[in-house]
């Protein structure tokens, strides 16, 4: 009967050993691998059908799990034989002989139909921030505007008066103030085009980490600060990221938009939105933190906030943004956590990245909430900004 209910299993089941060679799959491995015959692949181990698009961290906390007796669970990327993505929710259980761990029995649930889900979630929940970027977009288009046809006009006037040493130097002056606006408006143009598309996936590239917080701002910082919320930005220079751009500025769109939904309900002055940036030596990483003093998160929440669908907004919230946002760090093979104390709250983040010209890394660390010392040192740097601001006068609930 357990050999049937092996061989039957809707589940991918792979049998291995103590170094993940293995020993035996079922047929639904076969089918979701694209494998005729079990012997092409018994005797390998899983590098066989190993992905370039799942990160190294992945793999290692993987293994440092399952060798020390725990089960594993999580989400990852393989390739079938044919070299198609395929998408899985893992698990992974030791197999114990006499108390001693003699191999592994790994189950996987093909993700197809949710990946494809997860995909247009990704991309409504991106239009939803277009939609609420409007008014700002008017502003940035209509300040430049306004410049762009007051010096067209000067222009017109000052190109009579071209033997004037001075009309001629007034005049080039205008011409760069045409440019200028001209140019603002285009990254401004172009930086939504790339934003809108839908590209969950998408390509990656190099880019600064510095250049990533400036675009994030580039339509929310003159909407926040009409609000009332002073937005503090402070980034290491030459930090590189490799990664989809769009993605992870969706991911400080959306700590944004829960900081300004936060804010909403608090009156008076002293709102503040602070970020962070540096670069870990120790382990190759860029550290981005997000602190805000819009009210803090309840202990009984803060456990839960990365669930889908969890949400405090009642109807006007999805509870899909953070975790969403975690979904696209773990693919980049980052992590985020999160404390909050007081009316304050800090999101940190880690991204694998390098400095401008060494040799790339890959982030080694476990999941946020397997590292207690990582919550230790999250909860320190908190304590750290707020010694810093004593001019901050902040509220208690």
């Amino acid at each position: 009967m357990i050999e049937d209910a092996f061989t039957q299993s809707d589940y991918a089941i792979n049998i291995t050993d103590t170094k993940g060679i293995l020993l035996n799959v079922n047929d639904a491995y076969l089918r979701l691998y694209k494998v005729e015959d079990a012997a092409q692949i018994l005797g390998q181990t899983q590098r066989v059908i190993r992905s370039p698009f799942t990160p190294d961290s992945l793999y290692k906390e993987m293994w440092s799990t399952i060798a020390s007796g725990q089960v594993w669970r999580g989400e990852l990327s393989n390739l079938a034989l044919d070299g198609s993505q395929v998408m899985i929710h893992l698990t992974i259980s030791p197999i114990r002989r006499n108390g001693e761990i003699v191999g592994y029995m790994g189950f996987a649930l093909d993700r197809a139909q949710q990946v494809v889900l997860e995909r247009q979630l990704f991309h409504a929940n991106k239009l939803v921030v277009l939609g609420t970027l409007g008014a700002g977009l008017a502003h940035e288009l209509n300040n430049p505007l306004a410049s762009i046809l007051l010096d067209v006009d000067y222009l017109r006037e000052a190109v009579a008066k071209i033997p004037d040493p001075s009309g001629r130097q007034a005049a080039a002056d205008a011409a760069e103030s045409v440019l200028r606006g001209c140019e603002r408006m285009r990254r401004v143009l172009q930086h939504l085009l790339t934003y809108s598309m839908n590209d969950f996936e998408g390509e990656r590239s190099d880019f600064p980490l510095r250049g990533l917080l400036e675009d994030s701002l580039l339509f929310v910082q003159r909407k926040l600060r009409s609000n009332g919320i002073e937005i503090l930005v402070q980034s290491a220079e030459g930090i590189v990221i490799n990664g989809n751009r769009t993605q992870l500025e969706s991911v400080l769109h959306n700590l944004m938009g829960n900081s300004r939904d936060a804010f909403a309900s608090r009156d008076g002055a002293g709102k503040w939105i602070r970020i962070d940036s540096f670069f870990a030596e120790e382990n190759q990483t860029a550290v981005i933190e997000y602190r805000d003093n819009a009210g803090g998160i309840r202990s009984e929440i803060l456990t839960r906030i990365f669930e889908p669908y969890f949400t405090t907004k009642n109807e006007h919230g999805t509870g899909l943004g953070l975790a969403l946002t975690r979904q696209v760090l773990a693919r980049h093979g980052g992590t985020i956590d999160c404390v909050s104390q007081g009316d304050e709250t800090l999101f940190r983040i880690t991204v694998p990245a390098r400095r401008d010209g060494s040799v790339p890394k890959t982030n080694s660390q476990a999941e946020p909430n397997s590292q207690p010392e990582c919550r230790e040192m999250v909860q320190s740097s908190l304590e750290a900004h707020r010694s810093t601001q004593p001019q901050i006068e902040t509220s208690r609930p």
